[in-house]
């Protein structure tokens, strides 16, 4: 009878510590991500004038992400000084991988990630009155018609969002791509135009970030941090699950990792790009469509109204990221 005690005894301790044993092992996880492009009704229009569109292609220069386990602890799957840009363009069905690593056995609740930028392509045009210097822009000649400013041919431009600072951009920066002679170049948008040493200028195409007056990402000191912030490179926007500001979406349902595990990653990128739109231009509210345009004054300065070109209030949703474990 004693035998058989010691006999039981031992068998829970092996079985206990077996038990240990797996709690503090490691598991390899292979993190892989699709787009998804269905509308969400939290992406509905906040007013008549305010429209939602979904880019075309999408790209995120990624250099951070991690899953948080129940306990608090932030595991990392990758974590780069420089960013990776993954491109995401009919990743539809067909997941992305992003990383595979080995990491502590759990239950997982959370993740956070950081990015550089999110680059999209949406259909846009540009505007500016033909006094501009800028009325001769491959981007305006392409899409604008000057001898008719009722025509307008929107076609696809691809659009940087920057949400950490790289090199001369900062974050809150939005610049588009333009072709030049020597390969393509990111220009910034101005807000208006100006009479500033008889230089009228729009898109720019500096060496140096512009500082005032140009188009950038949307006003919020919850998602960016103070004004101070804003050009410090050390100071990350990371983006955590459950945060709702900044048009954020990040959910994921709770899951244990024990084994080799697939995580799938689904970023919604459905209406995903905001702006107001100016219905009370007739010449370039064009049915939701997005146009960027300068606000100007007559030339000479003051010898009429203030006009506007094109659409404004632009204001990029975060996409909805959404983590699950694949049985």
């Amino acid at each position: 009878m004693k035998y058989l005690v010691r006999s039981i005894a031992l068998f829970v301790i092996i079985l206990a510590l077996v038990g240990c044993s797996e709690a503090a092992g490691e598991a390899e996880v292979s993190l892989e991500a699709v787009i998804d492009t269905v509308s969400r009704s939290t992406r509905s229009s906040d007013t008549e004038v305010s429209r939602n569109i979904t880019p075309s292609t999408y790209k995120i220069a990624l250099t951070y992400f991690a899953l948080i386990r129940k306990d608090g602890a932030v595991i990392p799957i990758i974590d780069e000084d420089a960013p990776e840009v993954y491109d995401f363009s009919g990743r539809f069905t067909t997941p992305l991988l992003l990383g595979r690593k080995r990491i502590p056995v759990g239950e997982y609740t959370g993740y956070e990630m950081r990015f550089t930028y999110l680059e999209m392509d949406l259909e846009c045009s540009f505007s500016v009155p033909s006094w501009s210097t800028d009325a001769g822009h491959l981007l305006v000649t392409s899409t604008h018609d000057a001898s008719d400013s009722t025509i307008l041919r929107h076609q696809s431009n691809t659009l940087r969002l920057y949400f950490n600072t790289d090199d001369k951009f900062h974050k809150r920066d939005m610049v588009v791509k333009y072709a030049t002679d020597d390969g393509p170049e990111w220009a910034w948008m101005r807000r208006e135009l100006e009479n500033s040493d008889g230089s009228k200028a729009f898109f720019l195409n500096t060496v140096t970030p512009p500082v005032v007056g140009i188009i950038d990402l949307f006003s919020d000191d919850a998602f960016w941090g103070s004004a101070d912030d804003y050009d410090n490179p050390d100071t990350k926007i990371t983006i955590r699950s459950g945060s709702t500001t900044g048009g954020l979406d990040a959910t994921m349902e709770s899951f244990r990792i024990s084994a080799t595990s697939k995580i799938i990653l689904t970023i919604n990128v459905a209406d995903s790009f905001n702006f107001w739109e100016d219905t009370d231009d007739l010449t370039y509210g064009n049915n939701a469509k997005l146009d960027f345009g300068p606000t100007y004054d007559e030339i000479p300065i003051g010898s009429g109204p203030v006009a506007f070109y094109g659409d404004k209030g632009f204001h990029p949703f975060m996409p909805s990221f959404s983590l699950v474990k694949i049985p």
